[in-house]
């Protein structure tokens, strides 16, 4: 049995690998779950997920649940004085004190997991973001085969302490870790010393065709709207390209991140004061995006920290020259050769940003060689060369 371990069911990056990963295995006749940690049933986007595959919602699993609270109760003052102990005894004491902090507080959802895991004895566990990682390791059983899987940038996640407490004394039992990028596993290696294979996310496997016809005046991206991504400074690198070449547009598509929300005003309200705000438009997420933007000029990616973004495949795969900044934990720098198949700017730089997409518009044997190149990262990460690599672990 293949026990998949997901925080929430949306339309992110980690839920359409977990998805095809989950498809193929219950195709290929394994018994597959998947567990959401941290989201209601009402809340979630099943469509990516075979019907079949049975999905459970530890928040509407322990939603009201009072079997344990007496438990829970001495679960946490435990906790709380082992961490008032802990820091005065050693630092591997407060880690553990972090750690035992960590199931208190979700002390249900670990009770359930942990019934589940002991009547599915032998199942395998693939947990992908911080939430369920964490659940997973605190819950598995000695005979659980735990796969857990680095979405991001482990230097924006290690200065919090449990965190940190979890990935100095818990990741290394893991069975199995698989990180996205050369980056990721480096700094593991170097820091943690703990390793694993590098697999890269798979391109969709049925995007439309790339587009080789005269393109849109169109600078696009899609993605969620927040900090990460930082759109103030696609913003202003594009008030500066607009300048000298007032006739194209900015599309950014995308649903604000819910946790964010006065972030993400504030850029709207920058986007409305901006002196070329009637080439700036803001779209919500569409479930066609890619047949929407396949003829625009460019595809423009300004984040601060990635895992690997599939945006950015998905803009490659479709022939748009694309521009990303050379973000941390390099699953840019993984995919892209600069001046080949893709241009890299620094991590903030608005000039390099606004400088590359001068450079695509005003070349345009530049922009046909990028396009050319970028399309072939249809064979090299097509979906069954990167499920094969999975089928090698789990």
């Amino acid at each position: 049995m293949v026990v998949f371990l997901i925080d929430c069911i949306n339309m992110g990056g980690a839920e359409r690998v977990m998805s095809m990963l989950a498809n193929r295995y219950f195709a290929d006749g394994k018994e597959v779950s998947v567990v959401v940690t941290n989201q209601s049933g009402k809340e979630a986007n099943l469509s990516r997920f075979n019907e079949k595959i049975k999905v459970y919602f530890l928040n509407d699993e322990t939603a009201g649940r009072k079997k344990h609270r007496a438990g829970t109760l001495a679960q946490v003052l435990f906790s709380n004085f082992y961490e008032r102990v802990g820091k005065i005894l050693s630092p591997d004491s407060a880690d553990y004190a972090l750690i035992h902090k960590f199931k208190a507080r979700h002390y249900e959802k670990f009770i359930w997991l942990r019934h589940f895991l002991r009547d599915n004895r032998g199942a395998t566990t693939v947990a992908f973001l911080n939430y369920s990682i964490f659940l997973s390791l605190v819950s598995a059983c000695p005979d659980t085969n735990v796969v857990i899987s680095d979405r991001g940038d482990p230097r924006m996640i290690f200065p919090n302490p449990t965190n940190a407490a979890f990935i100095r004394k818990k990741y290394g039992r893991a069975n199995h870790m698989v990180f996205q990028s050369p980056d990721a596993r480096k700094w593991y290696v170097e820091n943690i010393g703990i390793d694993g294979p590098v697999i890269f996310n798979p391109v969709k496997g049925d995007l439309p065709e790339p587009y080789s016809g005269e393109r849109k005046k169109r600078i696009v991206n899609f993605c969620r709207i927040c900090r990460q991504k930082n759109p103030f400074l696609l913003l202003d690198a594009f008030e500066k390209f607009h300048d000298g070449h007032p006739d194209y547009e900015l599309w950014l598509y995308g649903d604000e991140e819910p946790t964010e929300k006065e972030y993400v005003q504030d850029f709207l309200k920058a986007v409305s004061g901006s002196k070329c705000s009637s080439a700036i438009h803001i779209m919500p997420a569409i479930s066609n995006i890619h047949e929407t933007i396949r003829d625009c000029a460019m595809f423009v990616s300004s984040s601060d920290y990635e895992g690997m973004s599939n945006s950015m495949l998905e803009a490659m795969a479709l022939g748009l020259p694309t521009v990303c900044t050379d973000c941390p934990a390099g699953g840019a720098r993984a995919i892209i050769e600069d001046g080949v198949n893709g241009l890299l700017t620094p991590v903030g730089d608005a000039d390099a940003l606004y400088k590359a997409m001068k450079e695509i518009a005003e070349n345009p044997a530049l922009a046909k060689k990028l396009s050319e190149n970028g399309v072939k990262i249809r064979e090299t990460q097509n979906t069954e060369r990167i499920i094969k690599k999975w089928t090698e672990i789990v």
